[in-house]
């Protein structure tokens, strides 16, 4: 029988590095994922829960398999969720003490995929508004009991089969507490046995599109260059080559805590073909610091990434020709590589955002003209070397001129841009004053100065 002993309650610890359930089942409080606080420090993984509070343990499975979804937490106890009482530092189930690092689900736990047409941009994924009855809505998400979690809100254009935007939020309390796991799924275009989305292909037939070498058959086909663009190759297809499509994630798997969040990451309706070597160079380095910047801040920041315009290379007679990876004998053309992929941060704590706009073009001779004045010298926080164009040249711009030139990017109206703390440099000054942050920028010759004010001191 468990209890209490003398005056003493103790709180329940579950250390996350103790988890080895081969499918370990979703930790929830109150309907909501339980997540660890760093409080700063990188390797404080422990979930706390109070005397008498409940974790929930969850197997959750697609619309299709979770009647299927089971774990066994004792000896004749089995089912796909159960309440798990803290009692005297242990957690219990009815008189059962349940060893939570030890449980797993039957089967591979997978989200709850929805799918509702509705026009979520003004304008389609090429740019105009000439397709934008084929909008849809995706969630992924997870269906616990009558509470659905959304994790990512996603905008696809299924007239070209491409993703305008997406949602998700960085936990900053907690993200320096997550998963890091090298072992990942693949792509997939649906849950298993379901095939909602791409439904001219498989997942499959997508994964072999995303591959370097029918890459390069496809480039040379629609451009009949011989795979060359300035005398370079345009698709490289050797090992270490850099210049190729990857599948570039909107929503990034290290943006989440959990493995099983992370994993919900993989599907093709969030990525979108984007240059490795900008995948794996600016765009990285802005994914790295957005995950600092939360962390800094401690708190939640909402996080939508998105693609604008179509990517275009002289063919052979020197006419632009935009660049997709499905192109049927029949005129079809889907999944375009985007030109430019854009990401907008918003901190509702403090009322402040910003807005990145990124080319997706290594073989640029010359940065590409800004669609909205530069002000990444007014936020501390953006130190790494946006300007490489091998690595994918991106600039900063506050979020409602962004918006003029990119109408899909969200309706945020804020009091200045997102900084990493109240108190922190920019340019050779110190703004000590807490509160949002506001810049004015001019260029001449090229570059951008921008003075900045925050709480109405200049900085």
């Amino acid at each position: 029988m468990h209890g209490h002993f003398g005056y003493f309650l103790l709180d329940c610890s579950l250390d996350l590095e103790g988890i080895k359930g081969e499918y370990p089942p979703l930790l929830l409080k109150n309907r909501a994922f339980a997540f660890p606080t760093s409080d700063g420090q990188e390797k404080n993984r422990i979930l706390s829960f109070k005397e008498g509070e409940e974790l929930e343990v969850y197997c959750h499975g697609s619309s299709y398999s979770q009647k299927k979804m089971n774990m066994s937490i004792a000896a004749g106890i089995a089912g796909p969720a159960f309440n798990l009482t803290c009692s005297s530092g242990k957690f219990y189930s009815a008189e059962t003490e349940i060893n939570v690092g030890s449980l797993t689900c039957n089967l591979r736990q997978e989200p709850r995929l929805v799918r509702t047409q509705e026009q979520c941009s003004p304008i389609g994924a090429d740019g105009t508004t000439n397709n934008i009855n084929n909008l849809w809505l995706i969630q992924i998400g997870w269906q616990i009991n009558d509470t659905f979690i959304e994790q990512i809100r996603i905008c696809h254009d299924e007239s070209i089969y491409s993703t305008i935007w997406t949602n998700h939020t960085i936990y900053g309390a907690s993200i320096n507490s997550r998963d890091v796991d090298a072992g990942r799924p693949s792509f997939r275009i649906d849950n298993s046995r379901l095939k909602r989305f791409y439904t001219w292909g498989t997942s499959t037939k997508l994964n072999k599109l995303y591959s370097k070498r029918a890459q390069a058959i496809t480039v040379n086909k629609l451009l009949a260059t011989g795979n060359k663009i300035n005398g370079n190759v345009l698709i490289e297809t050797s090992r270490r080559g850099t210049n190729y499509f990857a599948k570039g994630h909107l929503a990034p798997d290290a943006a989440f805590i959990f493995d099983v969040l992370q994993d919900a990451t993989y599907y093709f309706f969030n990525v979108a073909p984007q240059f490795q070597s900008f995948n794996n160079g600016n765009w990285k380095a802005l994914e790295m610091n957005t995950r600092e910047l939360a962390s800094k801040l401690g708190r939640d920041v909402s996080v939508y990434t998105g693609t604008h315009g179509i990517l275009e290379y002289p063919d052979k007679n020197n006419n632009l020709t935009q660049i997709f990876l499905y192109n049927s004998d029949n005129g079809e053309k889907y999944v375009p590589a985007p030109l430019y992929y854009w990401k907008v941060l918003y901190d509702q704590a403090s009322d402040t955002s910003a807005a990145f706009i990124g080319l997706n073009d290594p073989h640029a001779t010359a940065p590409p003209q800004q669609l909205c004045t530069n002000v990444c010298s007014g936020m501390d926080w953006v130190d790494w070397n946006i300007s490489e164009l091998d690595a994918g040249y991106i600039y900063c711009c506050s979020v409602e001129e962004a918006r003029k030139a990119i109408p899909s990017i969200p309706d945020i109206k804020t009091a200045g841009l997102i900084q990493q703390s109240s108190t922190g440099l920019i340019g050779e000054n110190k703004c000590d004053a807490a509160g949002p942050c506001s810049c004015s920028c001019f260029q001449t010759d090229g570059q951008y100065t921008c003075h900045c004010k925050c709480n109405g001191n200049d900085v």
